[in-house]
Order: structure tokens, then sequence, then C-alpha cells
């Protein structure tokens, strides 16, 4: 009889330390489950913190592009700016008035525009390029060099070769040493300018 009191005190015993330590673990359990939600959230908030402020960063950098942006209107500036540019050096080249050198324009008539080449020598190109009707604004200097350079002044050998398939439509305005002249370019092909346009040059006429 006692002997069944003991075994019924260790089992009431036993189920109250069952019982406890379940409590125990179920209020653990909660913690942790308290520490993670509290955890998730904070990570949450920084993720959408950051996500905002990229979006932030987006928008900012979306209005550098949209139209009448920095990026267009620099692009333009750009562009102007490279246009003045050339319009001065256009200018600069058109202003000078040297009169003891030897060079020439060329000026273009019809509606189109016109290829034209020159050559060395050699055969090798110093200048090629589409001409639009009127004056060119190129000055090819065959004796001597200009007073101001430009990316429109420039140097050919006296006995540069000149290649078109519209020669008659390109003249030849020649400034020499002391006169100005208009030519008509005589052929397709001229070989030699300085035999072909027959030009002044003292260096080589000897006088």
């Amino acid at each position: 009889m006692k002997i069944t009191r003991i075994l019924l005190y260790i089992a009431i015993i036993l189920s109250i330390i069952s019982i406890i330590m379940s409590i125990g673990s179920e209020i653990k359990l909660s913690k942790f489950q308290n520490y993670m939600e509290s955890l998730f959230n904070r990570q949450n908030t920084k993720v959408n913190d950051s996500i905002s402020q990229l979006n932030t960063k987006l928008e900012d950098l979306n209005k550098y592009f949209e139209p009448n942006g920095i990026v267009e209107k620099f692009i333009n500036y750009k562009s102007n700016l490279e246009k003045h540019l050339k319009d001065l050096e256009k200018l600069l080249t058109l202003a000078q008035e040297d009169q003891n050198v030897g060079y020439f324009q060329l000026y273009i008539i019809g509606s189109r525009e016109i290829w034209i080449g020159i050559k060395d020598e050699k055969g090798k190109y110093i200048f090629q390029g589409m001409l639009k009707p009127g004056l060119a604004p190129y000055k090819f200097y065959f004796f001597k060099d200009p007073s101001i350079r430009t990316s429109y002044t420039i140097n050919i050998p006296y006995n540069a070769k000149v290649q078109t398939a519209n020669p008659d439509n390109i003249f030849f305005l020649i400034q020499e040493p002391g006169q100005r002249r208009l030519k008509k370019m005589p052929s397709a092909k001229l070989e030699n300018i300085s035999e072909d346009l027959n030009l002044y040059i003292p260096t080589i006429r000897g006088k």
C-alpha cells in the first residue's frame, strides 16, 4: 500500500515537472517567435527604406534623361558650341586677306552636292568630300602658309591632283601673289594644278 502511494506521488510529481517544463518551453517558444517577428520587422523596414531610397535616386536620375533634362541640355549646348566654333573658324578663314600667298577656293554651281578629291603627287588623298552649292569654306594653299590656321585652311603641294565627276559645275577662285582670278575646272582630272590651272608661283616660275 505504501509502495502504491509512493509511486502515485512520484507520478504526480513527474506530471507537475512535465507541465512546468512544457510551460517553460511554450514561454521560450513564444519569446523566440516574438524575437524572430521583431527581427523580421526590422529587416523588412531596412529593406523598404533601401528600396525607397533607390526609387528616389532612380527618379532623380530619370530627371537627367527626361525631355529638356540636363543631359539633353548639355548635348544641345555642346552641339551649339561646336557649331559656333565652326562658324567662327569659317569667318576667320574667309576674313584672311593674305596678299603674298597662293591659294584657291572652290565655287559650286547647280543645285546638287558635288564630290571632289585632291591628292598629292604620290596619289594620297589630302582632301575629299561632298561640297554644297555655293562658295566652299575651304582655302587650299599651294604657295606659302595662311596667316591664321583653321580646320578650313589646307596646305597642298603645287603639283597636286584634283578629280571630280562634275567639272562643269566647279570654278576655282584663285588668289595669287598680286592678283585674283576665276577659272572653270578644265577637265574631270587635273594631274598637276600648277600646269593645268597655270598658277603663278614665284619660286617655281623663277620670278
